[in-house]
């Protein structure tokens, strides 16, 4: 059964990054680990009912446009200290790492419609060793588009020291859609490549694509991205493949493939996205999108090499008929 990873709450950095992972459990990823550790606190939150841990990964709801659903996420104080802890609901994002996130500050979409409750002005104080389970309201506005609107729900401690605070968070991915049509869509911005040669004579040489996917449907998806190239005539092909990333609605995300081409002093290619299913979602993907892109693809190791070779040839033939002239 899925368990959401402890975390040890270390003054490890002056920062604090939230990464949500594609199984939809939250975890923190400190942004650095250089500092020693001090007695630390751990605990973990979880989708609950109301006897407690339900097993689940993440809140996952449709509601109409006006309606509310019920849920609840258990918090666990996994230490041999008490502990306070802060709770607060935000709107979900895609990073620029392809980790899923959650704003901090007033949450504006989805995190907007969460309410957590059992909670004294948005803390939660636990003992040691305590779990609370704590009753969650999705209130949906009459006038919200349908589709998703990523939210999540994250449990935070501070700590101050030597004058710096820092905080680390877990949570719950909140997979909130609203009930009505569901447009899936997505759109690839050009493609660029650029051509870097090989050093080693007439080896192939790395062609680097890089494009942007943009999610301008009302569901999320999966981007899976293969990029084929070759030389002028269709000479010499390479191919390459992206790997998949999540694509939120109204997001974009740019990625870069990598593929070996023998260079023949032009390439010119495509690169496809193909939107796969993530998780437990059943939803109807967009069409596939493509691009074209090309390039110079100068083989300059190998013609140094030529040029060498036929200079030397030169001054060969030079020395033969001076000393032939003599």
């Amino acid at each position: 059964m899925p368990r959401i990873p402890l975390v040890r709450a270390v003054l490890l950095a002056t920062g604090v990054l939230v990464a949500l992972t594609a199984s939809a459990s939250l975890t923190v990823v400190p942004a650095s680990a250089a500092a020693p550790e001090s007695p630390a606190i751990e605990w973990g939150v979880v989708p609950a009912d109301a006897a407690g841990p339900d097993g689940r990964v993440s809140l996952r709801h449709t509601i109409a446009p006006g309606a509310a659903i019920t849920d609840a996420v258990a918090v666990t104080n996994h230490s041999a200290e008490p502990a306070v802890f802060a709770v607060t609901a935000g709107d979900g994002l895609v990073g620029t790492d392809g980790a899923y996130d959650v704003r901090t500050g007033e949450p504006e979409a989805g995190g907007a419609w969460i309410d957590v409750g059992g909670l004294d002005g948005g803390s939660l104080a636990l003992a040691a060793g305590e779990t609370r389970v704590l009753p969650v309201t999705i209130a949906v506005p009459a006038d919200a588009t349908p589709g998703d609107h990523p939210a999540g729900i994250v449990v935070g401690l501070s700590t101050d020291e030597t004058g710096v605070t820092v905080t680390h968070r877990v949570g719950v991915r909140v997979h909130l859609q609203v009930a009505g049509e569901i447009a899936p869509a997505l759109r690839i911005d050009a493609a660029t490549a650029s051509f870097t040669p090989s050093w080693i004579p007439f080896a192939p040489g790395t062609l680097t694509v890089e494009y942007q996917v943009t999610n301008t449907g009302n569901v999320r998806f999966g981007a899976s991205a293969a990029a084929e190239a070759a030389g002028p005539l269709g000479l010499m092909p390479g191919r390459g493949a992206g790997e998949a990333l999540e694509v939120l609605p109204g997001g974009s995300a740019t990625q870069r493939i990598e593929l070996p081409i023998t260079p023949l002093f032009f390439a010119a290619g495509e690169v496809a996205v193909t939107p796969i299913s993530l998780g437990d979602d059943r939803v109807p993907l967009p069409e596939a999108a493509s691009s074209g892109f090309s390039t110079p693809a100068v083989p300059w190791s190998s013609i140094a090499v030529v040029v060498l070779g036929a200079g030397i040839i030169v001054l060969v033939a030079v020395i033969v008929l001076r000393r032939r002239a003599r």
